[in-house]
């Protein structure tokens, strides 16, 4: 007689396993992966969390958004609320909550993250909404703030490599490389999004954890070029 019921997975070590009934010791059994129910997920932890009374819109981002997931990939939710800005961490779901009043401000005057994540979105609740917000331009307003970090990490990081370089070290630090990575991905979606096109994340498979000095510092003037023409471009709109 088969016996069905429905388990979620535990931490156990580096694995993950399901506690079952003490009757089943030495018995056969067959593991599903059961298909995510993210809009379910979402309503149910957006009660928990108390604000479903004040959502407006909730949409998937991220790797979902882009079909891109892995079976390891977190749900990346955006959740528009009337009044509420928090971050949410449960199991796989990963919610920034944000206020309209906080969205606007924030795509007026520094789009990033904002609206990549509006450009991939996929409704889960309200469409009207997100429909607002999808043809915000790149202005010289709401790219300032990216501009001019930019500069500013690039140039201590053109510094950092010279000391690398004098030091005879053939590696960046870890650290440098994931903000050269963050840089240059940054610098890739916002030309997707200048010339109407989808981003993937494929486009970053060859990137490696460790870069050498001399590939960090093409990276880095790289980088500095593609800011100094975003910048000339936003002059010229």
């Amino acid at each position: 007689m088969e016996n069905e019921i429905i388990k979620n997975t535990i931490k156990v070590g580096n694995s993950a396993g399901v506690l079952l009934p003490k009757e089943w010791l030495n018995t056969q059994v067959k593991v599903i992966l059961q298909p995510l129910n993210i809009k379910k997920d979402v309503l149910e932890i957006l009660i928990e969390e108390n604000i479903l009374k004040n959502l407006l819109g909730a949409y998937i981002t991220g790797s979902y958004a882009r079909n891109e997931q892995t079976i390891e990939s977190d749900v990346d939710i955006l959740a528009i609320t009337d009044s509420i800005n928090k971050k949410i961490k449960k199991g796989r779901y990963e919610i920034i909550v944000i206020s309209r009043e906080n969205a606007e401000k924030q795509l007026k005057t520094n789009i990033l993250p904002l609206l990549p994540m509006i450009k991939e979105a996929k409704v889960i609740i309200n469409d009207a909404l997100i429909k607002r917000y999808l043809n915000t331009s790149l202005t010289e307003k709401n790219l300032k703030w990216y501009v001019d970090t930019t500069k500013s990490r690039i140039k201590k990081i053109k510094e950092d490599i010279n000391l690398y370089k004098k030091a005879g070290e053939s590696y960046m630090s870890d650290n440098i490389a994931y903000i050269l990575i963050l840089r240059l991905r940054s610098l890739y979606i916002l030309d997707s999004m200048k010339k109407g096109k989808a981003w993937k994340k494929t486009c970053f498979l060859s990137l490696v954890k460790r870069i050498p000095v001399e590939e960090a510092e093409k990276i880095a003037c790289y980088i500095s070029k593609e800011v100094i023409k975003l910048e000339k471009w936003l002059l010229q709109k």
